[in-house]
């Protein structure tokens, strides 16, 4: 079964590279197919508890890698295809939150809304927040409309002065706390909100750049 599911993995990678998208789909649910034979789970139903976090961890890794590529694949398929990109989104940030890689895990998303311009661009967002992206998350939700270096200043204040001070530390905790919910709900809200929202953070960070 682990050599089975290693060929499967690989060869939809290989397939993958290549631009075989319908072989590498193929593959991908073949090794998922597998894997929940060996888990004797349902079809559709393993969770980071079918596996023991130290000596499957590199199953896990591999597993999330096949879920974040299905998720690309299925990025540009269409509408049609949106609530299976859905699925595999969740599933990514399922096996990923909590992981020793979960920041590997987030910057693969960062990266792949800077450089791999995704048709849902807003589900790779929320992935992104629930990932932490970078902390920031509220800035990090409207990044687009913000200036390159506005993320690297709040985050250079946020370790030099507001960690600093007991004060500062009780709002970083509470902004860890109430962040997420408060970026996903600003995601949902139309364009125009997101760019005045942009512009504020960019104006904070100026006042606060030393």
């Amino acid at each position: 079964m682990f050599q089975r599911r290693m060929e499967l993995a690989r060869q939809g990678t290989v397939y993958y590279k290549q631009g075989k998208m319908k072989d590498a789909v193929n593959c991908f649910y073949k090794y998922l197919d597998v894997l929940e034979q060996w888990k004797e789970a349902k079809q559709g139903t393993l969770e980071p508890k079918h596996f023991d976090h130290k000596k499957d961890v590199a199953e896990l890794l591999l597993l999330t890698g096949i879920f974040w590529d299905l998720a690309k694949l299925y990025d540009r398929a269409g509408k049609k295809e949106e609530v299976r990109l859905k699925s595999f989104l969740d599933r990514y940030v399922l096996f990923s939150k909590g992981m020793p890689y979960q920041h590997v895990c987030a910057e693969l998303c960062r990266k792949y809304l800077v450089n791999g311009n995704p048709v849902h661009r807003g589900m790779f967002k929320d992935v992104h927040v629930a990932l932490g992206g970078g902390k920031c998350f509220i800035a990090t939700a409207v990044e687009d409309y913000c200036e390159p270096e506005t993320l690297p200043i709040l985050r250079k204040f946020r370790d030099e002065v507001l960690l600093q001070n007991l004060y500062g530390k009780a709002f970083v905790a509470f902004y860890y706390c109430v962040g997420p919910w408060l970026a996903r709900g600003l995601l949902r809200l139309p364009e125009a909100v997101q760019k005045s929202t942009a512009k504020v953070i960019v104006r904070i960070a100026y006042l606060i750049k030393p």
